[in-house]
């Protein structure tokens, strides 16, 4: 059977989870004049609904994609294209 996932020595995933920890710590850390402690996420979703609402396409998309998911890519093979399959066992 294969494997499946990340070669052996990929930390890669690890990575992104660091990433995620130090954007959040950042947005409930943050504080400035009008934004209290712990609201940046909430005032940065606000604005992003505004803009959608305003008809702005690339904050309609981001709602859609957070809320319903990313649409799958579309796969199209011409009718008298040949395809192999090959299965291999190991």
């Amino acid at each position: 059977m294969a494997k499946v996932g990340a070669p052996v020595g990929n930390n890669n995933a690890g990575k992104a989870h660091m990433w995620r920890g130090a954007l959040n710590r950042a947005l409930v850390q943050y504080q400035a004049d009008g934004v209290p402690r712990g609201q940046a996420l909430n005032l940065i979703a606000e604005r992003v609904v505004k803009q959608a609402l305003r008809g702005d396409a690339a904050a309609i998309a981001e709602i859609a994609n957070r809320l319903d998911g990313r649409p799958s890519q579309a796969v199209s093979v011409a009718q008298d294209s040949v395809i192999s399959i090959v299965h291999k066992v190991e």
